[in-house]
């Protein structure tokens, strides 16, 4: 056996690997970049194999060449594959389902003579979401994953949220890979209804950051198949979530995690990605190594701090079972001052606006569109406008711990059919600084869920936007602030505050190209009409607009 094995070594190792076509149940082959770790790595059983399926190019060496190098000095080989219809398998993709490619290619790694018959996967963004998709469909050999800031549902955590959004994934489209990702979005949409939780039986490690657009997904996968998984998913999920964006290489080595937009999280921020998380993760399910891991605390999330004071209440790893924690709900009033307090307002006001969707508010930082994530800016630069309300706390006298789901409930009002009402979170250092944490969007005619319910114009009516998960600890002198609006664009594309039917507009074409300086994918055509629309919110006694901030009912330790 030892000697076969080194036969097929000596055949396939080389510095760039050995590029083979695996072929797929329907006769197509897609395109595999195969390594071998060194002989004396091979065990009398073999070897198990990480897998990478991706749409960016197998032969790109970030990020790929990080985990490639991991896993081939530590005995497993390691296997990069371009996905159906893109790059060196283009010819496969044409018009075929790839539903069964993960699978198949699970299954045929794993019958290779130098495979000790188990298989891993890992990637972060789409090759994520190939994960969740090929362990739906079973593959018997596939024995643990790490699907990192990933979809478990491109169709709910991705286009249409449960608060109905016209928002991230279709602006996205008009990047420079315009075409590419169009192609995902056409292959991989799904429809409305998630899929049955007990069809994933595989032990998951989910990666998430806070400033990444797929964090409520990973979330939601832990838990449903850490309660209702098949029986090797249920009790055998772990969750990772730190300060990072989408995309973020976390595997760089040495100093600060800096973040687009100033902030910079201590060291310690970022976990050692190979003694931490993939190589005890994969040891114990792909080789059988009883190595504790699986003992050790389910979730690990870093609770976010003041980043210029690094031994903060913040700025720590926080172990527990599952997440969030128990919470208690802290309101937070806007009020007619433009203060944001615990005390309900004892008498009504309303906060007038025009929103003109020709002049939008422009986006500053962001966790999604137009890669890479922009991250946590300072909104200082667009909180003077006349179409933004602005409310904020005193100075807090002791640090304020959020950790959880945030919400925004607003009584609102229009004179249009349709528009659009945002809101934002932000952490106001004592410096002036106005830092992005969360941001959202609810559509007028969507605020109910996915069937349209129009606007009366001037009646008022309550609004929820589900600004997302976090876990931040506001510094002592912080103060809170939250932002409402009309529109953040090029986040989230502009209202015409007519009504009509979405579509592509030329105005959102003539905004971007005046944004960005350049061309904007696809084809002009006659502009659409818009209206300018005069937006109201109502606080008060039985209009209770508020905030609504999660705070876990015990202080949480530091793992």
């Amino acid at each position: 056996m030892i000697c076969c094995l080194l036969v097929l070594i000596a055949a396939v190792r080389t510095v760039s690997g050995q590029e083979i076509a695996v072929p797929m149940r329907d006769g197509a082959r897609l395109a595999t970049n195969l390594y071998l770790p060194e002989p004396d790595l091979m065990g009398e059983q073999g070897v198990p194999v990480i897998l990478v399926c991706t749409p960016y190019d197998r032969t790109r060496e970030r990020p790929v060449g990080v985990w490639r190098d991991c896993f081939l000095r530590n005995g497993y080989a390691f296997a990069v594959q371009d996905m159906r219809g893109f790059h060196g398998s283009v010819e496969a993709g044409r018009g075929a389902a790839r539903h069964h490619d993960g699978y198949d290619t699970v299954e045929w790694l794993a019958g290779q003579p130098w495979c000790n018959g188990k298989v891993g996967m890992i990637g972060y963004s789409h090759p994520g979401a190939v994960q969740y998709e090929t362990a739906l469909t079973g593959p018997p050999h596939l024995a643990a994953v790490i699907p990192a800031q990933a979809p478990g549902n491109y169709y709910t955590d991705a286009y249409y949220p449960a608060r109905f959004r016209k928002a991230d994934m279709e602006t996205i489209w008009r990047g420079a890979f315009t075409a590419q990702t169009e192609q995902l979005i056409k292959r991989r949409s799904r429809h409305g209804a998630r899929h049955v939780v007990g069809r994933f039986n595989v032990p998951m490690l989910h990666s998430a950051g806070w400033y990444d657009f797929y964090t409520e997904g990973a979330i939601e996968m832990f838990e449903a198949c850490q309660r209702d998984g098949g029986a090797m998913a249920r009790g055998n999920q772990k969750l990772l979530i730190g300060p990072w964006g989408h995309g973020v290489v976390q595997e760089e080595a040495g100093g600060a995690l800096v973040l687009d937009g100033g902030l910079a999280y201590p060291e310690h921020a970022k976990p050692d990605w190979e003694g931490e998380v993939w190589l005890p993760w994969f040891d114990h399910w792909l080789k059988g190594k009883e190595n504790g891991h699986m003992e050790e605390a389910a979730v690990r999330y870093f609770l976010m701090g003041d980043a210029d004071d690094p031994d903060g209440v913040g700025n720590r790893w926080i172990a527990a079972e599952s997440f969030p924690p128990a919470c208690k709900e802290m309101r937070l009033y806007p009020r007619a001052d433009f203060s944001l307090r615990e005390e309900a307002p004892h008498e009504d006001h309303a906060f007038t606006y025009r929103y003109d969707p020709r002049d939008p508010v422009p986006t500053v930082g962001r966790r999604h569109v137009r890669l890479p994530v922009k991250g946590p800016y300072d909104q200082r630069p667009v909180e003077d406008r006349a179409d933004v309300l602005i409310f904020t706390t005193a100075p807090l006298v002791e640090p304020l711990i959020v950790v959880g789901r945030v919400l925004v409930r607003l009584w609102v009002s229009s004179d249009c059919r349709d528009t659009d009402f945002t809101a934002k979170l932000t952490d106001v250092y004592p410096d002036g600084r106005s830092m992005w944490v969360s941001d959202s969007i609810v559509k007028g005619r969507y605020r109910n869920g996915f069937e349209e319910e129009f606007l009366e114009a001037g009646k008022v009516v309550e609004i929820e936007i589900d600004l997302g998960y976090t876990a931040l600890a506001f510094g002592r002198e912080h103060r809170v602030r939250l932002a409402i609006s009309s529109s953040n664009f090029d986040r989230f594309d502009i209202n015409l505050n007519t009504g009509d039917a979405y579509e592509e507009q030329e105005l959102t074409r003539k905004l971007l190209k005046e944004r960005f300086h350049g061309e904007v994918p696809r084809a002009s055509g006659e502009e659409s009409g818009s209206a300018i629309a005069t937006n109201v919110l109502h606080v008060g006694p039985d209009r209770g607009s508020y905030l609504l901030l999660p705070i876990p009912l015990d202080v949480p330790v530091a793992r």
